[in-house]
């Protein structure tokens, strides 16, 4: 008796495994993809608030003597970004290093630029005029 069955396609076993991974492979590349999108987001968000918190900064000078913590936003430029600057005195001083009367007149500049959970901070002192 010869035998009638075809053996030249592939059998259920193989074909699954075939599936399984093809979909790993597939997986992978989405998660890599979605991290690469993110990545680009994130360095957008960089280097936007590192320019936006230059212009922070010249808006806390112009009221620096105001008061200590002032926030704001970016208006339609930049929408859903803001920020806040805190405004404190020199810390400490060494009268060595830096004359009292010069110290009292250092700020310091604390600024925070947020979009999102998204934070980015930076840290200037600007010495105030005597006018």
């Amino acid at each position: 008796m010869t035998d009638t069955r075809d053996t030249g396609g592939f059998t259920l076993l193989e074909i699954m495994v075939s599936l399984t991974l093809i979909s790993i492979v597939f997986v992978s590349l989405f998660k890599l993809q979605s991290s690469t999108i993110h990545l680009a987001e994130y360095g957008k968000f960089q280097s936007s608030a590192t320019l936006l918190a230059r212009q922070a900064i010249t808006m806390a000078e112009r009221d620096i003597k105001q008061g200590s913590t002032l926030s704001g936003n970016f208006g339609e430029a930049f929408p859903g970004y803001e920020w806040q600057a805190r405004i404190s005195d020199y810390p400490s001083f060494d009268s060595t290093i830096i004359p009292e009367k010069t110290a009292e007149r250092l700020k310091r500049i604390d600024i925070e630029i947020t979009y999102g959970d998204n934070i980015f901070t930076a840290t200037t002192w600007r010495y105030l005029d005597s006018g």
